[in-house]
């Protein structure tokens, strides 16, 4: 070698970890200021679906969504306590199990993805029968994504109903 260079062998472990630490910032200011299209259309179709599963009463859908983990929490509508994905799962199927021609209209619908993790806030503008009476309900609609090896999942949620 080079007696010349050869002070710089032992840097270059050094200069590449620099590198990468630079590389890295670059990569958490993208996930502020990149928008993420493709991330925000999948989220699109993930929130169509959500939709089309209550407005058919697809249990199967609505429940597969949540992300199945002790990290999953939901806040309301129907419930002021915090729920776990199973009292989620158990609400849900009791509320959708007692409704009939469900209409669902996701309004307002914002979209923001940070890398695997996407905030979907949106009101909802829901008509159904229950009990042979027609009820109509607006609200505000949260929902916290995580982008898992199965798709987008729902880690978070919260709603609220106006009165």
């Amino acid at each position: 070698m080079n007696k010349r260079c050869g002070w710089l062998a032992p840097w270059i472990p050094v200069l590449l970890l620099l590198v990468s630490c630079t590389s890295a910032t670059r990569l958490q200011q993208d996930l502020i200021n990149d928008p993420f299209p493709d991330a925000q259309a999948e989220l699109r179709d993930v929130v169509a679906s959500i939709a089309e599963d209550a407005m058919t009463g697809n249990l199967e859908g609505l429940q597969a969504i949540h992300l199945a983990s002790d990290k999953f929490t939901k806040f309301g509508p129907r419930s002021f306590d915090r729920q776990d994905v199973a009292s989620t799962n158990e609400s849900e199927a009791a509320f959708f199990g007692s409704v009939s021609n469900m209409d669902y209209e996701v309004k307002d619908l914002k979209i923001d993805v940070f890398g695997d993790i996407g905030i979907v806030t949106y009101y909802p503008e829901v008509t159904f029968v229950q009990d042979g009476e027609k009820k109509e309900v607006s609200g505000r609609q949260t929902l916290v994504f995580l982008k898992t090896r199965n798709g987008w999942r729902i880690v978070h949620e919260h709603g609220t109903i106006k009165k």
